[in-house]
């Protein structure tokens, strides 16, 4: 079940990351890396935020450990009217939190970006974009909270899909203005369309929950707003610190973001593409496996299968092992020429080529720790205990921060994706300690095996890379078919096939991939 789980989301992830990435593709060839488009992505910036870190975990942590218990000790019905009353709830917080902060943009601008205060222009567009765009964390949070309530159901495609609505939208308005030379009405257009997107995004949700026989309904009766509902406070109660615990790595972005905005113009540009590169296989890997552990993890908990809980967490720990660290290896080894690729065109130039991949360098370095925390959080939530993974994300912003100040006189903006990544390592062995320590989790010999087989098989990997990259440049930069977009997927495919044949030889029975499937037939 948890293999198929990651399948589903692994595979729609991937397709909303390549949609991701032509969406990117047509950004850099029609903005490139400058003032406007470090404006548009200040605006993008917000509501993506609130994207990342409840469509893609605080929500299902905060919310699926209550439902899952009130759903198998009342039923369906009481658990549709526990998703009405938090809805409620959120559509009239999320409308006033939208007005004023509509209202105090330029204030929440200058928090955000507070490099920009010193360019006029640059501040007031930053301001009127972030306007438009930033509607979309209303229909985002809702559009998260129906997806966790799916997730319940055992429906995981639904909310996996949501993604490549939004980017559908971004790529529907940037081909259609894809020829206009006024770059400013091309940002506006953009930053209108997120919301807009947000508004389908609910849409298709809502479909999907009255497709499974599930309904919500509004509910703002005076007698509800202040009745006290303890499982109603409990779900809020674990909210906010799910949004920090879960959220670490997107927070020291915003953190690297507030500091890049004070460095020359296109550094926060540079930071964005890098990190879209570095979300890839983040975004697939740590997203997939999360959301399809949280649910198994949860109801094994609760029927106290403690055993079988342990298995669980150290499969989705393998799986994350078996990708990240080649994924990371493969970023290190070819930043630059997949930035190339990726983005050397139009006004995306060979200086921000250069700039996006040394942070591209910086980023994957901590790719394995991004997908890490995303597993070691879960079981925390799994638990209802969403304290400690807080304090301990609060614990890596400040090293982060900290980091940046020292980093980013030297290093500019590369100091600041080095220091994102170091804090992450360091979260990552807070979160395994404490996990042995509190939870009595163990990491079994088996993982240790894993490991060390990944490793020398990316290694193995990495060398035939850097050969195969080598050869190609010594003896065939004459010839035009071999340029160095080919010579990169000579080197991915390459690559992928050495890594392949390198596990294969050395086994990988620990993952125990055909014993889960010779139990589901059984189960058949």
């Amino acid at each position: 079940m948890l293999i198929k789980i990651i399948s589903i989301v692994g595979s729609l992830t991937f397709v909303s990351r390549i949609l991701g990435y032509l969406r990117d593709l047509l950004i850099a060839r029609v903005m490139g890396a400058g003032m406007i488009s470090d404006c548009f992505f200040v605006a993008f910036k917000l509501p993506n935020l609130f994207r990342r870190i409840f469509g893609e975990g605080a929500m299902n942590s905060a919310f699926i450990p209550i439902v899952s218990g009130i759903k198998s000790k009342s039923g369906q019905r009481s658990s549709d009217v526990f998703l009405s009353n938090i809805f409620s709830i959120l559509l009239v917080f999320l409308l006033i939190l939208l007005l004023l902060v509509e209202i105090f943009m330029p204030l929440m601008i200058s928090l955000i970006a507070p490099g920009f205060i010193k360019n006029p222009e640059k501040f007031s567009l930053s301001i009127e974009l972030s306007r438009l765009s930033f509607p979309f964390v209303l229909f985002v949070c809702l559009t998260s909270l129906m997806g966790a309530y799916l997730n319940t159901l055992g429906k995981f495609a639904s909310m996996a899909v949501t993604p490549i609505i939004l980017n559908l939208s971004l790529i529907f308005v940037l081909l259609i203005l894809f020829e206009m030379e006024n770059k400013v009405y091309i940002s506006n257009f953009l930053s209108l369309s997120i919301s807009v997107a947000g508004m389908l995004q609910v849409a298709w949700m809502y479909f999907n929950i009255r497709k499974n026989g599930s309904n919500i309904f509004l509910n703002f009766s005076n007698s509800f707003f202040f009745k006290k509902d303890r499982k109603i406070s409990k779900f809020f109660k674990l909210l906010l610190p799910a949004i920090i615990g879960n959220g670490a790595y997107q927070i020291n972005l915003l953190i690297d973001m507030i500091l890049a905005s004070t460095l020359p113009d296109g550094s926060i540009s540079y930071l964005y593409y890098a990190d879209r590169v570095n979300q890839l296989p983040l975004g697939v890997l740590g997203i997939a496996i999360s959301t399809a552990l949280l649910p198994v993890l949860s109801l094994q908990i609760k029927n106290k299968e403690n055993a079988k809980a342990n298995d669980s967490f150290s499969s989705a720990i393998k799986f994350g092992i078996l990708f990240s660290i080649p994924a990371f290896l493969g970023l290190l080894v070819l930043s630059e020429k997949i930035i190339s690729f990726l983005f050397f065109r139009g006004a995306f130039e060979t200086t921000d080529v250069a700039l996006t991949g040394a942070a591209l360098k910086a980023l994957c370095f901590g790719l394995p720790a991004f997908i890490m925390i995303k597993i070691l959080v879960v079981p925390f939530f799994a638990n209802e205990n969403t304290k400690t993974p807080i304090k301990v994300a609060l614990i890596c912003m400040i090293i982060n921060l900290i980091l940046n100040l020292i980093l980013i006189r030297d290093f500019l903006h590369v100091g600041l994706a080095i220091s994102t990544s170091v804090s992450a390592w360091i979260n990552v062995f807070i979160l395994a300690y404490l996990l042995r320590k509190r939870l009595n989790y163990y990491f079994d010999r088996s993982l240790f095996i894993v490991l060390t087989k990944v490793v020398i098989s990316s290694a193995v990997m990495t060398f035939f890379v850097i050969k195969v990259n080598a050869f190609s440049t010594m003896n065939f930069t004459d010839y035009i078919f071999f340029d160095n977009n080919f010579t990169l997927i000579v080197c991915i495919i390459s690559g992928i096939i050495v890594y392949a044949f390198s596990i294969y030889i050395l086994g990988i029975k620990e993952l125990e991939i055909f014993k889960w499937k010779s139990q589901k037939k059984n189960q058949n």
